[in-house]
This record gives structure tokens, sequence and C-alpha cells, in this order.
């Protein structure tokens, strides 16, 4: 292949990808503790199992569907049933979107060492939830709901 052939490839191929401005890391407790405090707002997305988001729920989440995007100049934290699990949630969703989409490391056991250290004070934010969160900009349009509030 000669030079032109192959600049003319890797064109076609940045053009046929997905393009985002999104970043994805797995974050532990004291990076989502930093998160938490700045400005931006978040959205909390439970991608764990059915069974384990009905026996253990997260208050103020969103459920994880193959649809679900976070708001564009927001960010979002995926709460999955291991860090591998909930790292390619968050991928997925940086991919439909422009949102920063970030792993909680530890999963539902960090989320909720972090709510506990909210209600006492103990080196985190004055709460663990977040004071706005961003609700996906597709979970309010009519058909099917993706997530019901009870």
């Amino acid at each position: 292949m000669n030079g032109r052939m192959l600049c003319a490839l890797a064109g076609a191929w940045l053009l046929a990808s997905p393009v985002y401005a999104g970043t994805t890391k797995l974050l532990d407790r004291a990076l989502i503790e930093e998160a938490l405090k700045k400005e931006p707002p978040c959205c909390v997305v439970d991608a764990r199992a059915e069974a384990k988001r009905k026996l253990y729920p997260i208050e103020f989440s969103v459920m994880y569907s193959n649809t679900l995007r976070a708001k564009a100049g927001g960010y979002a934290l995926v709460i999955g049933d291991s860090d591998d699990k909930a790292l390619e949630a968050a991928k997925a969703m940086a991919r439909r979107g422009d949102a920063d989409v970030h792993a909680v490391q530890g999963g539902y056991e960090t989320w909720q060492r972090l709510h506990q250290a909210g209600r006492t004070g103990e080196h985190a934010p004055a709460t663990a939830m977040p004071q706005r969160f961003t609700i996906p900009s597709n979970t309010c349009e009519q058909g099917t709901a993706l997530h019901e509030f009870k």
C-alpha cells in the first residue's frame, strides 16, 4: 500500500468511528468524593442485575439501558455488579454522547460507604448524594419507561 492509500483508509476509518468528547475512568472513593464536590450535574446510573437493583436500590439512580445517554456538559457515575461491567457500561454511554461517564470502583459497596460517610460527615462532602443530578435526555420520551420512580 502506498502512503496516499494508507492516509485515505485512515481518514475513512476516523470518519466512520463515533466521535465523542466524553471521558471514561474507573474512579475510587477519593476520586468520587472530589467529583461530587464539583459543580457539574451528576447522573447516577445503576447498571447492576435486576435482582440486585430490587434488593438494594440506589436512591436517585437511573437504570442503565443500551440507549441511555448522559446529558451533554455533565457527567455520570455508573455502578455495576463488577468494576469491569461498570466500566463497560460507562464506555458504552460515553460513545453515545459527549458527557464524561465514570465507573464506580467497588460498585454498590463503595457507593454505600460514600453515602454513610456523607451522613456522618466523615471525610466526605456534606452528602455523598449529588446536590443536583441530570435525568438523561432519552428518559422523558414517550413509550416504554426506562425507569419508574416509586
